[in-house]
């Protein structure tokens, strides 16, 4: 990887066609930066957005399709990143929907099996590989423009529960990859600063056809009385990635519109 001190950011965003990964893409789109965009199912939908986007801007955008239900796949995506002339930021927003007709035909060990190679097995070589590789370029270099930083996501039923076999696989899932987003900043600081986001009832794809009673509870359980947003969600994750935040790490936000204790049985 180049040591390139252009004052343009490069932005990492691996499930850049998933709902909050396509909301972090549109932010950045109307600002100078770089991005480097993975997805796999959605990878010509994220292609043919691109096109249209490489019309109107300077930045470079590239595109990747990676399939992470491997360690293997994980990895190579990780040096097709780390081969860019830089690299300064990474999302992993990717994850296994467990709401799908596929996914509710597999077994609860199959579900488990799925969830834990992509949501964390992958996750874990990817940040693993990349905050180790921007830590160093920034120790060798100290003059390095910005702070390298890592965003990882988590859920927020990990810290109370949640009844039923999806939430179990899910909580299971995302809280592994928060622990493991705490002890990587641990390991990466002072050079790489490292944090999660536990969305709540978000209104992505799923949300958008969810049942009667899945929208009461999302309006019961957050103090805000509605479903959050993608663009919330990337909102937060901009944040963590910015110089304004340059004195958080290890953190884990909940980003749900303050949870309701007095939600309605």
């Amino acid at each position: 990887m180049a040591n390139d001190k252009r004052t343009r950011r490069c932005v990492a965003i691996v499930g850049a066609s998933g709902g909050i990964g396509s909301a972090l893409v549109s932010s950045y789109l109307n600002d100078d930066v770089d991005l480097l965009l993975s997805a796999n199912s959605r990878y010509d939908e994220l292609v043919e957005r691109v096109d249209k986007a490489r019309q109107e801007r300077d930045a470079s955008i590239q595109t990747f399709r990676a399939d992470l239900s491997s360690s293997s796949g994980a990895a190579r995506l990780a040096e097709d990143f780390l081969n860019a002339p830089r690299l300064d930021a990474l999302v992993v927003a990717s994850g296994v929907d467990l709401m799908t007709r596929e996914s509710k035909t597999l077994d609860f060990d199959e579900r488990l099996e799925k969830a834990w190679r992509i949501d964390v097995a992958s996750t874990i070589v990817l940040a693993r590989t990349i905050g180790k590789a921007l830590a160093e370029r920034k120790r060798r270099d100290a003059s390095v423009d910005f702070q390298p930083s890592v965003v990882l996501f988590g859920w927020d039923g990990v810290s109370r529960g949640q009844e039923g076999e999806t939430a179990q696989i899910y909580s299971t899932c995302k809280g592994a990859v928060v622990a493991f987003a705490r002890s990587l900043a641990q390991e990466l600081a002072p050079y790489v600063r490292v944090n999660s986001v536990s969305p709540g009832w978000i209104k992505t794809t799923w949300g958008a056809d969810a049942s009667d009673a899945a929208n009461r509870r999302a309006i019961d359980e957050s103090l805000a009385k509605r479903w959050g947003t993608p663009e919330e969600i990337a909102k937060v994750v901009r944040f963590l990635l910015s110089d304004e935040a340059s004195f958080v790490n290890g953190q884990d936000i909940q980003a749900n519109g303050g949870y309701s204790y007095l939600r309605r049985s």
